[in-house]
């Protein structure tokens, strides 16, 4: 249904949520992985005020398997890493609670709790891409995912309308982060057969022996490694 005005109240604040949704997600990714190339310092803004309920606590940061107790943590690991460009490839999002702030608590709000959802939802936010190490364009290529979960930020949306003109500007943070390798690009593997380079095959080889890391890449791997980001040379 593409006219509004056919829209019940209902449906018109579900569309404006998912809408909003797609927007923030948008803006916000391109935020952060700028800030990851060329902002470091600037990283823990990215994330929720820290909160503890018993045994679990927000925000919950795993990267590449491993768990940070902090942002200042997870901030002191990625300044150990090289330079890095990120491709996002593919970005999904979805409205995750379309409830998480009480109405009563949303500034300039009309306390309504079927209203206002566009600026009380928690929002889903899946990233896939690749993450180019050392050198913009002939740096080794390794593939990722990342999915998050964002919270609103109350002091951020403080007006009806939410707009993304400026970019993102705090207005979603996360909660929760999951980051994971997913494996070496294509043209970073070849087959031992084609080899055109001596490589150690019994120490560089993936997937059950059948693609092995070109000699090029060894350095990179060897540096994640390094950064305690691998357990070794192969898939991570």
């Amino acid at each position: 249904m593409n006219d509004e005005s056919q829209l019940t109240a209902a449906e018109k604040a579900e569309y404006t949520a998912d809408i909003t949704a797609c927007n923030a997600a948008e803006a916000f990714t391109d935020a952060y992985y700028f800030a990851l190339q060329k902002d470091r310092q600037n990283i823990p803004s990215f994330y929720c005020p820290p909160l503890a309920n018993g045994d679990q606590s927000v925000p919950f940061i795993a990267w590449n398997g491993e768990v940070f107790s902090d942002v200042v943590a997870l901030q002191t690991r990625i300044q150990t890493l090289p330079h890095t460009w990120f491709d996002v490839e593919s970005l999904d999002c979805d409205v995750l609670n379309p409830k998480f702030i009480p109405a009563s608590e949303v500034k300039n709000g009309s306390g309504n709790d079927d209203e206002d959802l566009h600026r009380r939802m928690s929002i889903t936010v899946a990233v896939a891409g690749a993450i180019r190490m050392e050198e913009q364009f002939k740096g080794p290529l390794r593939e990722f995912s990342e999915t998050f979960v964002l919270v609103p930020n109350p002091e951020k949306l403080t007006t009806k309308a939410v707009h993304f003109d400026k970019g993102w500007q705090k207005e979603w943070l996360i909660q929760s982060q999951n980051f994971r390798f997913t494996e070496w690009s294509a043209n970073e593997l070849v087959d031992p057969a084609e080899a055109s380079v001596p490589m150690e095959t019994d120490k560089t080889r993936v997937n059950g022996g059948k693609n092995t890391f070109r000699g090029t890449n060894k350095g990179i791997a060897g540096q994640f490694a390094a950064a305690g980001l691998l357990k070794g040379k192969g898939k991570a």
